[in-house]
């Protein structure tokens, strides 16, 4: 056959030069607002009081960013069901302390709680806070249940309070740049999402007992990714296959490593690969690929640095753990959390986030429908009917069986 015309000459452009930038949302707006104003001391603003619900590991990032927001940020309450923690954050931040919620919801001085409590506490700290009409900022997961991640949802509807539930993947700056590179049709229609994600170290076996199970736990974060790049398709059908190579967590009837392959209505595809650790380090990874082209996050290192010498090249090792990969966008989550409340229940910031939350339940019926095809050994079609395939399951083969230790 006659060889392929190479395609003509490409428009000239600046070395290096990127399609402009697109605003997705007004919250970056407003971040950049509330920024000026307290670099200029223009009027003084408005400090938001906090409950902070949960002091360990993620309370503690939280924690950082109220320390580093003094100008809008006061922490009114420290609450843990670890009397002594509750008491030493306490006396370090000059706020009252509690084992639990009923005082700081009667305070006046609480506008905001966040809850950064053990997963399984999430869903009703969040209602008892709607229901005490305050903002609310919560780790994920809303809850392992679709029915309550949507009362959730609902609750903070009728009541018109900001809530928002925090998958930090979202501010960071490499995805952030990805993102806004899809907008702007960088890489035409998209036809593929690739995630990487492998955690490292292992979490304590303590906290994996109640994290709800890889599905919930970690691959959570890799559906809401794909949800937000893909511009809020849902998926059709999902196929997840897994292993557990660690006996502890085994024993739990659960996996510590999966692939999932999901299908989309409009032909877009998606892969997911994760695993509890790797030893070379905290791992996250995102490809778009569409008809015009390819866009890549590769993974984080501690530095930028490469030696070269006469033995090869030495590349720096990559971040050791998701402390130090999502330090930065722990910040940012609270900032603009700030913002949003800040804005007002008539903003359009407000109005957005409200319609951002109904992706929630989509997002944990994902999970659901991903774990159930592991246990089922078949791809399950989002349309099916899960509670009927969950009794199946539970009336069936356990899930230890399927999960043998190498």
């Amino acid at each position: 056959p006659p060889p392929r015309a190479r395609p003509g000459p490409r428009p000239a452009r600046s070395a290096g030069a990127m399609p402009p930038r697109r605003r997705t949302n007004s919250k970056d707006v407003l971040v950049q607002q509330l920024s000026l104003d307290l670099n200029q001391g223009v009027a003084q603003p408005k400090q938001y009081g906090i409950a902070l619900v949960g002091l360990g590991r993620s309370g503690n990032f939280h924690l950082t960013s109220i320390k580093n927001l003094p100008e809008v940020t006061a922490l009114k309450w420290a609450v843990d069901v670890d009397e002594g923690r509750a008491k030493s954050i306490a006396s370090d931040m000059g706020c009252k302390w509690s084992t639990s919620l009923e005082e700081p919801l009667a305070d006046p001085a609480v506008d905001i709680v966040i809850i950064a409590s053990t997963t399984d506490t999430h869903f009703p700290f969040i209602m008892k806070s709607l229901t005490a009409k305050k903002a609310v900022f919560a780790e994920k997961p809303i809850s392992h249940e679709v029915h309550e991640v949507q009362q959730a949802c609902d609750l903070a509807l009728k009541n018109n309070l900001p809530f928002v539930c925090g998958y930090q993947r979202r501010c960071d700056t490499n995805f952030r740049t990805l993102k806004q590179h899809l907008d702007s049709g960088a890489v035409g229609e998209l036809k593929m999402l690739k995630s990487c994600s492998r955690d490292n170290p292992v979490p304590p076996m303590e906290y994996l007992r109640t994290s709800g199970g890889i599905f919930q736990d970690m691959l959570i974060h890799d559906f809401d990714m794909q949800e937000w790049l893909s511009g809020g398709q849902v998926p059709e059908s999902v196929m997840a296959y897994g292993h557990c190579y660690d006996p502890e967590i085994a024993k739990m009837n659960d996996i510590d490593m999966v692939a999932v392959l999901i299908k989309y209505s409009s032909g877009l595809m998606a892969s997911i690969d994760t695993c509890r650790d790797a030893a070379y380090g905290y791992d996250q990874r995102v490809e778009a690929f569409g008809s015009k082209g390819m866009l890549t996050a590769k993974n984080e290192m501690t530095s930028s640095v490469e030696l070269a010498t006469a033995d090869g090249h030495l590349m720096p090792p990559a971040k050791w753990s998701f402390p130090e990969r999502y330090n930065h966008a722990y910040m940012v989550e609270l900032s603009e959390f700030i913002a949003l409340v800040k804005a007002g229940l008539d903003s359009e910031a407000h109005a957005l986030e409200q319609k951002e939350m109904m992706r929630h339940p989509r997002i944990v019926k994902t999970a659901w429908a991903s774990e159930l095809s592991w246990k089922l050994g078949r791809q399950v079609l989002l349309s099916e009917d899960l509670d009927a395939l969950q009794r199946q399951v539970d009336g069936g083969e356990p899930a230890a069986k399927k999960c043998k230790p190498a």
